[in-house]
């Protein structure tokens, strides 16, 4: 797998890069202290901190990849922090369900769902979606931070290659479907080193409608 072998190399190349951002994606799930947020497609694991800090030692935070390579790095970074309450998981966003969430954390879905550079680069990014979305509790937040260019320059696309990305998606289009408070923000950061323009994109999943009782017959 191609993350594997970049994965030695991961955190040099971009953590600094990202690392200012990681504050503002936890703080815009809201309130998560005591509660479960999933990170899909964690990586290396670079949003852990922020996201340890906002759930709090009473909170539990899950990250899944599907790189081996990549969750090495992930588990020897929780492992120097100290982190009890943190799940790694190998798995695909496509498929992780309720059944998966149950066997890593006990619980039944999730307070918040992050997506850190995660929805341009997954192969099906609309099933990611859809899954993850579905695995999060009415009343939860879903946050996206993700980089977009409609028209992606020669150095742009060598970017992409390298991340095995695709930044013309319009990543947020399907979160600002679901939720009604959907906010999106461009955040300022050095686009000619990303490739494009970082934003946060967030929204709050709403609750389910009440089942409807069938008229009673005349």
């Amino acid at each position: 797998m191609w993350y594997d072998l970049l994965a030695p190399a991961y955190d040099r190349s971009l953590d600094a890069l990202y690392r200012p951002h990681r504050a503002a994606v936890a703080a815009a799930l809201g309130d998560v202290r005591g509660r479960l947020v999933l990170d899909i497609a964690c990586g290396t694991g670079q949003a852990f901190e922020a996201l340890v800090e906002a759930v709090g030692p009473g909170g539990h935070v899950v990250g899944i990849d599907a790189s081996a390579g990549m969750l090495k790095r992930a588990t020897a970074r929780v492992k120097a922090a100290g982190w009890p309450n943190v799940t790694l998981a190998r798995g695909d966003a496509h498929a992780f369900d309720v059944s998966h969430l149950r066997h890593t954390s006990g619980a039944e879905d999730a307070d918040g769902v992050v997506a850190c550079l995660a929805l341009t680069v997954l192969d099906d990014w609309e099933a990611a979606f859809a899954r993850t979305f579905d695995d999060l509790k009415p009343g939860g937040r879903y946050v996206i931070l993700d980089v977009h260019n409609p028209a992606p320059t020669l150095r742009d696309r060598v970017a992409e290659w390298v991340a095995q990305a695709d930044i013309r998606r319009e990543v947020w289009r399907l979160l600002e479907a679901a939720t009604p408070d959907f906010e999106m923000r461009d955040l300022d950061a050095d686009r000619v080193r990303i490739g494009g323009r970082l934003f946060l994109a967030s929204g709050t999943k709403p609750a389910a409608p009440p089942p409807q009782v069938p008229a009673a017959e005349a």
